[in-house]
């Protein structure tokens, strides 16, 4: 990107987070869970009051931009006196605190998001208030101060990993006037001699002290709801090793897994602590939230090795991979990479998307062809803008690495296809006569089910919309490669026809065949159809353990909040009508995810009692 192309702007950046989320989650999840939402709306409401806008959170963290300093001051203590409040209540049951950090700075517009040292400063900050307390840098001071009432402590100059800020405390009740070092040259010699003393012990202290830092690699592990969270375990030595030779291959392995955005990979840290502490399956399970453990060990005879891998479930005591590869010490690179592509997978069937991963690898001759192609699936799944960018920009670096050229035509068909419908594109009609031409020529010679399968969505949304035709293209793709996204497809040419028995049924296969649904592809889809159907059991139980996580859509939190408007749940189902209306559910879109006006009838009566004049 140029220089030129940088939208940049001026503004003051609101940083909060809970202050021990993790050891809160960890004594009472679901309490948490619920009072964090209870919070959260007290917080997104004084934003709309002071003209803030949430431009980024993290489950426990919030970053909001605010149009002057005194409205982003204002709502920073507004809001901790009103979680103090709270948190004074007996009825509160987990009474949770949060910092705050505010700064203003240049900063960089991404597509809805803000980068820079602005933001970095005002994270900064955050970190360096107390709990229930506001921290402020010198530019917020000089625009403050007197035009507000408060009182402020001057901390001085702070230096945190590269940025430096004159920090200054704002006194609200409960806060204590506090001393910090100021970063000088005095701090240089000590933090030489306390550096060397920490990198020696710092390995020890993680799990027997456990930090924040551990929280938070914790926390994200367990509020990854759709991804396997795996831990690749150090490779152990078996008789004469090359020294060092098993840590390379450890953190080899490591590395390049976690660039796998399909999964989580839990840290190199995190595994030699692990292995330190004798962790048992239960420890990972209920400690980190492990699904899937790598292990492996290491022969050498003088330039010769042997190294063996293997995959387990952490439910489960049987392995459900292993592989064998002998190299020399010469090959180590090329080992590494192909240790790491057999690796990745087979984590990707067994953990992922099922078997319809066998027939991606083969397309693939590379370890960094390979996991591009997984990342822009990932992607693409998303059905967002952003997703479509990535997806659109991995499948140019795929066919600048040399991917076969039908293989790149399939990907840039789906483009298209999530281009027309997400209406990104400016010609539509001629990116569909382009659909048409890769899609025939797919079809006509080379004939993968993968090919089948797009053309037959194709026709139902973007051309003549014959069933027949359609149809015919999705048996085909589910006689040939039944799985996942076969199923995917053929459920949704289905459904499009009418035949929603059917859909729901192919659905659920779907569901089945692989070990999760990624981006809740099949999951947004299913849930509605079986609304429709008027199946609510099963609606609610599909919908219950991920109605939370915002890939799961728009619309499904409002179809949740019905059912539990039939089950007199009152408070939750008004819970889950705002949560609908924050991620962007309307009436049209209602509409256009159900198609059948007694279903509409349905959502829109039972959450009438909510509405107001605004919505």
């Amino acid at each position: 990107m140029s220089e030129e192309e940088i939208d940049r702007k001026i503004t003051v950046i609101f940083a909060t987070d809970v202050v021990g989320y993790s050891k809160h989650m960890e004594t009472d999840e679901s309490g948490t869970v619920k009072n964090l939402r209870a919070c959260e709306k007290i917080l997104t409401g004084l934003f709309e009051k002071h003209k803030g806008r949430l431009f980024n959170t993290g489950g426990d963290s919030f970053l909001a931009e605010f149009p002057s300093a005194v409205l982003a001051v204002e709502c920073a203590v507004e809001f901790q006196k009103a979680i103090s409040e709270r948190n004074s209540s007996d009825e509160t049951s987990v009474k949770l605190q949060f910092r705050i950090g505010i700064n203003s700075g240049d900063v960089i517009k991404e597509k809805g998001n803000l980068l820079g040292d602005g933001v970095n400063i005002a994270a900064r900050l955050e970190a360096l208030a107390q709990s229930g307390g506001i921290t402020i840098s010198k530019v917020i001071y000089d625009y403050v101060k007197g035009k507000i009432q408060y009182e402020f402590n001057d901390l001085g100059l702070q230096k945190v990993k590269q940025n430096e800020f004159h920090a200054f405390d704002l006194l609200i009740d409960g806060n204590e006037k506090r001393k910090l070092k100021s970063d000088g040259k005095n701090k240089i010699g000590i933090f030489v001699a306390v550096l060397v003393i920490f990198l020696s012990a710092v390995a020890f202290s993680f799990f027997l002290n456990p930090k924040e830092e551990e929280d938070k690699n914790l926390t994200i592990a367990r509020n990854d709801t759709n991804k396997p969270i795996i831990l690749v375990m150090p490779i152990q030595t078996l008789g004469l090793a090359q020294e060092g030779l098993d840590k390379a291959i450890t953190e080899s392995l490591i590395s390049n897994i976690s660039r796998y955005n399909g999964v989580k990979t839990l840290s190199s840290g995190i595994s030699y602590e692990v292995q330190r502490r004798q962790y048992n399956r239960e420890d990972l399970k209920n400690k980190l939230a492990v699904t899937h453990l790598v292990k492996g060990s290491l022969q050498s005879v003088g330039q010769n090795n042997r190294l063996s891998l293997e995959l387990t479930k952490i439910n489960e005591e049987t392995i459900i991979w292993s592989k064998q590869l002998e190299f020399e010490l010469n090959q180590l690179f090329e080992i590494q990479d192909a240790a790491s592509l057999e690796l990745l997978n087979s984590i990707q069937i067994v953990a992922v998307t099922g078997d319809v991963a066998a027939q991606t690898e083969k397309d693939f001759t590379t370890f960094e062809q390979f996991k591009l192609a997984l990342n822009r699936r990932g992607e693409w799944r998303k059905w967002t803008p952003d997703g479509y960018e990535k997806s659109v920009q991995i499948t140019s670096q795929l066919e600048d690495l040399g991917v076969d050229r039908y293989v790149i035509l399939n990907l840039k068909a789906w483009n298209l296809h999530q281009k027309l419908l997400l209406r990104l594109s400016p010609t539509p009609e001629e990116d569909k006569k382009v659909l048409l031409e890769i899609t025939e020529k797919l079809i006509g010679e080379r004939g993968r089910p993968n090919d089948f399968g797009i053309r037959s969505i194709v026709e139902m949304e973007h051309f003549d919309k014959d069933c027949s035709l359609a149809e015919k293209y999705a048996e085909k793709v589910i006689e040939m490669e039944p799985g996942g996204d076969s199923f995917t497809g053929a459920g949704f040419v289905y459904m499009r026809c009418g035949k929603l028995e059917k859909a729901a049924k192919t659905w659920k296969a779907g569901l089945l065949s692989q070990p999760i649904d990624q981006g809740y592809q099949i999951t947004r889809m299913y849930a509605p159809l079986l609304f429709r159907l008027k199946r609510y059991a099963e609606t609610e139980a599909i919908l219950e353990n991920i109605i939370d996580d915002p890939a799961i859509g728009m619309i499904q939190p409002w179809i949740y909040a019905s059912l539990l408007v039939d089950k007199d749940e009152i408070e939750r189902a008004k819970f889950y009508f705002e949560l609908g209306i924050s991620r962007g559910a309307s009436e049209k879109r209602l509409r256009r995810a159900l198609k059948d006006e007694y279903a509409i009838e349905k959502v829109i009566n039972n959450l009438a009692q909510f509405s107001n004049s605004d919505q």
